[in-house]
């Protein structure tokens, strides 16, 4: 089952746009009426709103987890941590995963986050959960008619959140995503591999699978 989706950057800085926008008319409103009344809810409100701002942005900090992995058994084996958004059968994804492995045996752990929109999530759409059980299940075909040993699960909707999920489960050497092309996957546009490489010390290597 997914990790229950955790607010994202981009919600939290649109809440505090919305706030700033709502607290700045207030003050306006108070300036150009003389109350007494009014001054004592611009009060309130102004330590409401710090209250707000320091609790969203604590939610900010904490919305982007940690990719961090305890370390892999000393058994010769190099483990991968696959991340995709399609299934992971291109032939640039076989030669990075071969290309990383160097050699060695590989053993991987494919997480396939649940990507829904936000109507789908609050409506129990199945549809994602459909999708990534099916990408899920490519990717792990694909890999062991390669020769890797390979297990996986079906991800939370943010791919940070699964792929953090899934260094805890799995310890990996290095981390891969797999997606498609900018424009057509929006992990890119939401700077996710990016984010990722800068959340982790593992090395984060990029694959387009289309």
């Amino acid at each position: 089952m997914a990790t229950p989706e955790r607010r994202s950057p981009a919600f939290v800085g649109v809440a505090l746009t919305i706030v700033a926008v709502a607290y700045f008319t207030l003050v306006y409103s108070v300036a150009t009426h003389e109350s007494g009344l009014r001054w004592i809810l611009l009060g309130i409100t102004t330590v409401a709103v710090i209250v707000f701002a320091v609790v969203a942005l604590n939610r900010r900090s904490a919305s982007t987890p940690e990719l961090s992995s305890v370390a892999t058994p000393d058994d010769g084996s190099w483990r991968v941590l696959v991340v995709v958004d399609d299934g992971g059968t291109s032939e640039a994804f076989r030669e990075q995963l071969l290309e990383s492995a160097a050699g060695r045996a590989a053993k991987a752990f494919v997480v396939a986050p649940a990507l829904s929109s936000r109507l789908g999530r609050w409506t129990g759409d199945q549809g994602a959960y459909d999708q990534a059980s099916d990408r899920l299940g490519e990717t792990l075909e694909a890999l062991g008619a390669m020769g890797v040993d390979a297990k996986g699960r079906i991800g939370a909707h943010d791919p940070l959140q699964a792929a953090a999920d899934g260094l805890r489960q799995f310890p990996a050497d290095a981390i891969i995503f797999a997606t498609h092309a900018e424009g057509r996957a929006n992990w890119l546009e939401q700077g996710v591999v990016e984010t990722a490489r800068a959340r982790t010390d593992l090395p984060v290597a990029h694959v387009v699978v289309d």
